[in-house]
């Protein structure tokens, strides 16, 4: 076994590495895939766990995602977050920043948008932050926007809403006060002006009413006083005159006030 010869033949010939034979051979036969052979076998050797090799093969190599050192008899598998791309390495590289691999990995993976990598894993950002893809930390959303879980962006907020930093909602402005899109505080409505809650602008106050700022609604002028629109005061009607149709008139002749 090991060796073979050809017909008429004085000595037999030793199997070459990569083939086997029987007794009374007159040709070696190929190692099938994932095994291995040395010169003069009788047998091919199975390759060992985490090792590969091509039929007719000498040797085994050790499988993408495993790695053996010099003078090393087994494969070891790269360790989380480093991977072999090619059979047969010495060593695992390390993923890059932002990339993660499980253990005996042949690729890392990039961490997507909305997660970051945290102890080694792809994590995803919480409520009120926010992550592009292959990024090792979330951050917090700035004030005027929001974020559910798992964000790439930021939401502005809505007119009518705020919000501070690190929001995970917006919340409506209060009655008598207002915002824009993308407000970190609401403002006070001016005096002459009125809102209720949720108000992206404030509305004037009508003919003979008024009102201070931050006012909610407007209040009707006191009986004998009058006002314009937007007013903030309401004006009395001097003596000699009273007030028709909301407005200040002249007393006619024969009439005082």
């Amino acid at each position: 076994a090991g060796t073979f010869s050809g017909a008429a033949a004085s000595t037999c010939g030793n199997c070459a590495a990569g083939t086997f034979s029987g007794a009374s051979a007159s040709t070696c036969g190929s190692c099938s895939v994932n095994t291995f052979s040395l010169a003069a076998a009788s047998t091919c050797t199975n390759c060992a766990a985490g090792s590969t090799s091509g039929a007719g093969a000498s040797t085994c190599t050790c499988s993408a995602g495993t790695f053996s050192a010099a003078g090393a008899s087994t494969c070891t598998p790269c360790t989380p977050n480093t991977f072999s791309a090619s059979a047969g390495s010495s060593t695992c590289g390390a993923c890059t920043t932002g990339w993660t691999s499980p253990a005996g990995a042949s690729a890392c993976t990039q961490c997507p948008a909305g997660s970051a990598v945290t102890a080694g894993t792809c994590s995803t950002c919480a409520a009120g932050k926010f992550s592009l893809a292959a990024s090792t930390v979330c951050t917090d959303c700035s004030a005027g926007t929001s974020s559910s879980a798992a964000a790439s962006t930021c939401g502005n907020c809505a007119a009518g809403t705020f919000s501070g930093a690190a929001a995970t909602t917006c919340g409506n402005c209060a009655a008598g006060t207002f915002s824009g899109a993308a407000a970190s505080t609401c403002g006070n409505c001016a005096a002459g002006t009125f809102s209720g809650a949720a108000a992206s602008t404030c509305g004037s106050c009508s003919v003979n009413t008024f009102s201070l700022a931050a006012a909610s609604t407007c209040t009707n002028c006191a009986a004998g006083s009058t006002s314009g629109a937007g007013a903030s005061t309401c004006t009395v009607c001097p003596a000699g005159s009273a007030v028709t149709a909301g407005t200040c008139s002249t007393c006619a002749a024969g009439k005082f006030s």
